[in-house]
């Protein structure tokens, strides 16, 4: 009886398969590796993590880093830095930094008040020009629309005015700050009812 020869397949192009010989359904060999399944030196590299100090978060007033590698149309939150006031006035643990913390408020208060009324008095007035502008007709010749153009820059020009949007700034930071100073007064003031009080 004569020997069968082995029959030859194709695989991956250029690679031959050999099946031995006798009946029964073909087997899967396993043939040489493709290049392109084989895995490409440094192609998955771990992507270092970025670190973000609080100098290199945005400045109202300097106005916004761009961040280099962001994707368009999709904004990463960036870490909010903590206010000064938090670090530097922690909870109330006695009655003479309570006395401290009470100072402090009654010193800037005044301040803060001042400072609201004067940005909130702006900040109607630029509200109410914008409103009449918006409400006016379209213009009906060149010499009304570049009147009109020209008040539009005036009014952003004031909305975008560096000593008002610092004292904008300003006054959410006292804001911040005393309501964080009566926090602590007011929590210091509840711990001592609480632990003078007797229940029977």
């Amino acid at each position: 009886m004569p020997s069968r020869k082995p029959r030859q397949t194709r695989g991956a192009p250029g690679a031959l398969q050999t099946l031995p010989p006798g009946p029964g359904p073909p087997r899967a060999e396993a043939s040489a590796p493709c290049r392109l399944c084989q895995p490409q030196p440094g192609a998955h590299r771990a992507r270092p993590k970025k670190i973000v100090f609080e100098d290199e978060l945005p400045s109202p007033v300097l106005g916004t880093k761009k961040s280099i590698g962001t994707i368009p149309g999709r904004r990463i939150p960036r870490p909010q830095p903590v206010p000064d006031y938090e670090l530097k006035y922690p909870a109330v643990n006695s009655e003479r930094g309570r006395r401290r913390y009470a100072a402090v408020f009654q010193d800037q208060y005044p301040e803060f008040l001042e400072l609201q009324q004067e940005v909130g008095a702006a900040q109607a007035k630029l509200r109410q020009l914008e409103a009449l502008l918006n409400s006016l007709p379209p213009p009906r010749s060149q010499k009304e629309a570049h009147v009109a153009a020209r008040i539009w820059r005036e009014l952003e020009k004031k909305q975008m005015d560096p000593s008002f949007l610092d004292k904008q700034a300003r006054c959410r930071y006292l804001k911040g700050k005393l309501r964080h100073l009566k926090t602590q007064i007011r929590k210091f003031d509840e711990q001592g009812d609480s632990e003078g009080s007797v229940y029977f």
